[in-house]
């Protein structure tokens, strides 16, 4: 089998596999359980080892994304057309930026996958044989992880993030009348499909019971051996605490700035020789040669 992305079914027949050379990592869980909060950490933490990163997510697209408010806000899809508008979705995001993302090497983090779509069908109609065909054109991700909580945790944090909506509390379903007994019912339900893909589909799964930085530790070991490979050629660090990255990421300096800087240090090595002027080129050139050698994003090829 040739290396390179995989699909879930007949894929994209003008797509050559080994063309692409990204990670596709996507990031699973109920609503409100903190993917996108973990999402962001990622990011700056892969952008300060030098990597591409294009962050990807449910009802994003250009073309969809006000279609599909629309149409929730007004209470009324069924269950066709919810699935419809999700796949349209997807599919504009995978032409758009999914796929030429990973043609150049970038790592792709999915806030949210088609999984989401197969635990909310499943949710509404036990026969998923519809819509996974519907989702055949999805490449395989390299890496998926699963922020697993319990219904009892996770009211808490939705309740905090600002409450329960129509769709996150399957109101179209009639579990109930009450939308916080709706949601309960609901979620339990998506939790048990998830866990159910957890098996098939080998999901990574992490307890997000857990705080913010244990579970942003844990998503960064088990991505950091998704991106190796066998070859091993991402960046070794020792795991940052959960917040440093944003101090690490604003203290980097452009190349421009710090060429600028070299040449004035040379300048001053020139005008007033010593060994203090020497001592300052030398240890600015160690500080900025790992960034001055590699000027291009590091790709994944």
């Amino acid at each position: 089998m040739p290396k390179g992305i995989k699909f879930f079914g007949e894929g994209l027949p003008y797509l050559k596999p080994s063309d692409f050379k990204g990670k596709l990592i996507a990031i699973e869980g109920s609503d409100g359980v903190g993917r996108s909060t973990q999402i962001d950490l990622l990011e700056e933490w892969l952008q300060v080892q030098g990597y591409g990163v294009v962050v990807t997510g449910w009802t994003r697209s250009n073309l969809m994304r006000k279609t599909i408010e629309m149409a929730k806000n007004g209470n009324m899809l069924d269950r066709m057309t919810f699935s419809l508008l999700y796949a349209t979705d997807f599919a504009d995001r995978l032409e758009n930026q999914i796929l030429p993302a990973l043609r150049s090497g970038f790592v792709v983090l999915a806030d949210r996958y088609i999984y989401t779509a197969f635990a909310r069908d499943a949710a509404r109609n036990p026969d998923m044989r519809w819509i996974k065909d519907v989702f055949g054109f999805a490449p395989v991700p390299d890496l998926v992880c699963y922020l697993r909580i319990d219904v009892e945790n996770l009211i808490p944090q939705v309740i905090e993030a600002g409450g329960m909506n129509y769709w996150e509390s399957g109101m179209d379903l009639h579990l109930s009348d009450n939308i916080f007994d709706s949601f309960k019912k609901y979620q339990k339900i998506l939790i048990e499909n998830y866990d159910k893909m957890a098996e098939e589909y080998s999901f990574e799964v992490l307890d997000a019971r857990r705080t913010v930085q244990e579970i942003q530790s844990d998503l960064r070991e088990r991505i950091e051996k998704a991106i190796r490979g066998p070859q091993g050629n991402m960046a070794t660090r020792s795991l940052p605490e959960v917040r440093s990255a944003r101090g690490e990421s604003s203290r980097r300096a452009s190349f421009g700035e710090i060429e600028s800087r070299i040449q004035s240090i040379e300048k001053e090595l020139f005008q007033r020789s010593g060994e203090e002027a020497r001592e300052k080129l030398e240890e600015t050139v160690q500080l900025t040669d790992g960034i001055l050698s590699s000027r291009n994003i590091t790709s994944l090829s």
